[in-house]
């Protein structure tokens, strides 16, 4: 039954290219699509939580929603020792305090960010856009917002004064000279954020070896919800552990709304080909319908006749999923290495869109295999063809030897 059904596919070599060859369409662009989705889904994923957030955070439980001053970490550089020897991340200190940056006559309400340059600079991509100066290397340097230096009317080399409140209520007041100008294109970055040195800042705000965030950076972001357990028994019940998930929702709420609809799209695709497939062997059956009466004449079973072009089937979509699968993979080994500058996907304004997304700066796009880019196209159109034999082939069953001999 095997063979036969192999030569009976090439008995019209025309329909079977044609329809093999839709298949093998779909199959390469839903495989592609898809893989280019995943790669973009990752980068996006690994710009936004590389940019200024981390892979997850630790916090003092109520600091999510206060944020206040004395709701803060403590021993906190064991805890960073402990965390980076134990799962091989790297944890950032950050501490977090708001006060009025004054430089001559002028004054503005700001967040001061206490932080590690060294570390941080290493880790995330946000002190890649200093537009003039450069990193501070001494206890009295900050940092500065552009917005923020333009409002103050600051400039390279200036001074700056922060006055706030300290932790035990005292005044705390710093006196900063400006060595860099941050410039994210993020309004609300730009303008309200000064960094310093945490060191600096814990001291000036009568903090000892407390933090308010420790930022984690993974080397591999999908095990941040793996890792929830482990490090939550290391720390104390009023501290939280927060995934990126949680601290970017709107980046993981975008990710899905577009998988779900692009899934629509794919299936809608797919059950299109399944439809032509269909129709292929609707007219199997009928330009057929003669050798199909003289099978059961000769006392072919119906079943062993509707098996035989359920082979065809099988043959037919085998061919057009293969033929697909090598051209997307393909395609797909290709673009991991050379990657696809998102100039050539309307560049700026897919860089806008990420921006707003909070998604960093990615300037080209990776597709990547999946589980679900390599087996959704071929298994649908697999099950598709062979449904689609079966619905038309169940004819046969009613099919009267003598009526089918005489068919035209």
């Amino acid at each position: 039954m095997i063979a036969l059904a192999w030569r009976n596919l090439w008995r019209n070599k025309t329909r079977t290219l044609l329809t093999a060859g839709g298949i093998a369409f779909a199959v390469f662009l839903v495989t592609f699509s898809m893989a280019l989705q995943g790669g973009s889904y990752e980068d996006m994923i690994k710009a936004a939580t590389r940019f200024y957030t981390g892979h997850a955070q630790i916090n003092q439980r109520d600091f999510v929603t206060d944020s206040k001053l004395e709701q803060t970490i403590g021993n906190a550089a064991a805890l960073r020792a402990q965390l980076e020897k134990k799962f091989s991340l790297v944890a950032l200190p950050r501490v977090q305090a708001f006060g009025i940056v004054s430089r001559e006559e002028r004054s503005i309400g700001g967040m001061l960010l206490g932080i590690d340059f060294a570390a941080e600079v290493a880790q995330l991509d946000l002190y890649d856009d200093i537009t003039a100066g450069a990193i501070p290397t001494a206890p009295d340097q900050a940092l500065v917002g552009a917005a923020m230096a333009r409002n103050l009317g600051a400039e390279l080399g200036d001074d700056i004064v922060i006055l706030g409140s300290g932790k035990r209520g005292g005044v705390a007041a710093m006196a900063l000279t400006v060595t860099g100008i941050l410039s994210t294109g993020q309004a609300e970055l730009d303008r309200n954020l000064l960094f310093a040195p945490v060191s600096s800042v814990q001291d000036a705000f009568g903090l000892e070896d407390e933090v308010h965030n420790l930022v984690l950076v993974l080397e591999n972001y999908t095990q941040v919800k793996a890792l929830a357990a482990p490090i939550n028994d290391l720390l104390q019940p009023d501290q939280s552990y927060r995934t990126w998930q949680q601290l970017l929702p709107e980046v993981e709420q975008g990710i899905e709304l577009d998988r779900v609809s692009s899934a629509i799209f794919y299936y809608i695709l797919l059950i299109l080909v399944s439809f032509a497939v269909l129709n292929t062997f609707v007219m199997v059956i009928f330009e057929r319908t003669r050798e199909f009466g003289m099978l059961m004449a000769l006392g072919l079973r119906p079943w062993r006749i509707i098996g035989q072009v359920q082979i065809e089937s099988l043959f037919l979509s085998f061919i057009g999923v293969l033929l697909g699968s090598v051209l997307s993979a393909a395609l797909v080994a290709y673009l991991a290495e050379v990657g696809i500058p998102l100039s050539a996907m309307g560049g700026e304004a897919a860089q806008q869109s990420m921006a707003k997304m909070q998604a960093g700066s990615v300037e080209s796009i990776y597709p990547a295999f999946s589980a679900a880019s390599l087996t959704t196209a071929p298994v649908v159109l697999i099950l598709g063809a062979q449904l689609s034999a079966l619905i038309s082939m169940l004819r046969v069953r009613r099919l009267n030897p003598v009526d089918a001999l005489r068919a035209e």
